[in-house]
C-alpha cells in the first residue's frame, strides 16, 4: 500500500500496524494510523491543486500553534515527519489527539460550556505575534464586516433565502455598533469535526488550518448554532470571566454568523448541485425562519454597556461555584432543562448607521 509505505517513510522508528483510509475529503488523501503500541496517526497528501493549498495551510496553523502550546489547557496534533511522494507531493504523519467527537444536543449547563469556553479564552489570549510570524491571514473588524457582507450577498442571489432572514441579516450588518471589537487570534474552524470531549469536558482540538487573527465570535458560533441555550448562555459567562476584555456583543454576532453558515452552506450545495444537501440546506433554513416568526431567535441588536456590567457581575458570581451538571439524557424533553430567556438588555440608540460609515 503506497500511503502505508509512505508513513513508514515520514515517521521512522514507527512500526504501524493498522491502517483505514479517509475518503471524506476529495482534495486530500488520509490515512489514520496505529503503531504496535496502539498509538494513533493520521497521514495527509494531497489528492489536487486545493489540496496543496489546504495541506499547506494546516501545517502552518500547526507550526504555529505549537509555538504556545504550554499555554493551552489541551490536546492538539503534532507532526511527526513527512515524505514525498514520486510525484513530488508531500505526505505528513501527525499525531491523533485523544477523545469523543460532542454532542452538543445533550449537553446541559456544566463541565462542557464550562472547558469549552476556557479554552476559546486562552486561544483569544494569544499574542497574536504567533500568527503574524508564521504569515498567516489577518483581519481587522471592518475587514471581518465586508466579508459576512459578501456571504450575504451571495446567498441573496440564489433566490433560496426567505426574505424575513434576509431582512434580519441586513439590519445586522448595517448596526455599526455591532462590529466595534477587537479582534483576536482564533482557531477559525470550530466543529464538530474539530472539538474532542472526554466525558463532557472539552480536552483537545484539531484542524488549525484557519488559524488567524480575526473575530472571537467565529469561535462561538459553533455553540450557537448547536447548543442547548442555556447551555451557550453558560458557556458566554465563564468565557467572559476567562476574557474579562471581551465585548459587548460578542454573543450577537456569534448568533449572526451560525445563521450566515446556513445560508453559506447552500450556496456551497447549489453550486455542486448536490440534490439532497440542497434539500436539506433549505429545510433548515425554513426551520430559521419559523423560530424567527415565532420571536424564538436571540436578538441581533447591538447590546448596551449597562447589558455588559450585568454580564459580568453575573459571570463572576457563578465563577465562584462549580456545580456537576448532568448530562441530558437522551429520553428528557429538552425544552425542561432549558433556563427561562433573560431579559433583552437595553438596547443603546445609536442612531442612522450605514456600512458607509466603515468603507
Amino acid at each position: 500500500m503506497i500511503l502505508a509505505a509512505l508513513a513508514a517513510d515520514a515517521a521512522p522508528g514507527k512500526n504501524f500496524r493498522n491502517f483505514r483510509r479517509i475518503s471524506d475529503n476529495p482534495d486530500l488523501e488520509i490515512l489514520e494510523l496505529w503503531d504496535d503500541q496502539d498509538n494513533p496517526y493520521t497521514l495527509t497528501i494531497p489528492a489536487s491543486i486545493a489540496g496543496v493549498a489546504e495541506q499547506a495551510q494546516l501545517m502552518q496553523g500547526l507550526r504555529a500553534i505549537s509555538k504556545v502550546q504550554d499555554e493551552l489547557p489541551l490536546e492538539i496534533p503534532s507532526i511527526v515527519g513527512s515524505s514525498s511522494d514520486g510525484e513530488g507531493n508531500t505526505a505528513v504523519v501527525m499525531t491523533m489527539v485523544a477523545g469523543q467527537v460532542p454532542d452538543l444536543s445533550r449537553y446541559a449547563p456544566g463541565a462542557f460550556s464550562q472547558t469549552f469556553a476556557s479554552t476559546m479564552a486562552a486561544i483569544h489570549k494569544l499574542d497574536p505575534a504567533v500568527v503574524r510570524d508564521f504569515g498567516l491571514v489577518e483581519l481587522d473588524a471592518a475587514a471581518v464586516l465586508q466579508s459576512k457582507v459578501q456571504e450575504l450577498d451571495k446567498a441573496a442571489a440564489t433566490g433560496k433565502i426567505p426574505a424575513k432572514l434576509l431582512s434580519r441579516w441586513e439590519e445586522a450588518l448595517e448596526d455599526v455598533a455591532l462590529f466595534r471589537f477587537h479582534t483576536t487570534v482564533i482557531h477559525g474552524a470550530i466543529s464538530q469535526d474539530s472539538v474532542y470531549v472526554d466525558g463532557q469536558s472539552v480536552v483537545a482540538l484539531s484542524d488549525f488550518s484557519h488559524l488567524s487573527i480575526s473575530d472571537p465570535a467565529e469561535d462561538l458560533k459553533y455553540l450557537a448554532g448547536g447548543a442547548l441555550p442555556s447551555t451557550f448562555e453558560d458557556a458566554l459567562l465563564h468565557y467572559k470571566s476567562n476574557r474579562e476584555n471581551a465585548d459587548e456583543n460578542i454573543q450577537q454576532r456569534a448568533q449572526l454568523y451560525s445563521e450566515l453558515e446556513l445560508a453559506t452552506w447552500l450556496t456551497h450545495c447549489l453550486a455542486v448541485g448536490e440534490e439532497k444537501a440542497i434539500s436539506d440546506a433549505e429545510a433548515m433554513l425554513a426551520d430559521l425562519a419559523e423560530q424567527l416568526d415565532a420571536g424564538s431567535l436571540r436578538s441581533l441588536r447591538a447590546a448596551s454597556f449597562i447589558g455588559l456590567g450585568a454580564a459580568a457581575v453575573t459571570a463572576t458570581a457563578i465563577m465562584n461555584t462549580s456545580p456537576e451538571e448532568p448530562e441530558l439524557q437522551a429520553d428528557e424533553p429538552m425544552d425542561e432543562l432549558q433556563h427561562e430567556d433573560m431579559p433583552e438588555a437595553p438596547v443603546q440608540d445609536m442612531g442612522e448607521s450605514s456600512l458607509d460609515e466603515l468603507f
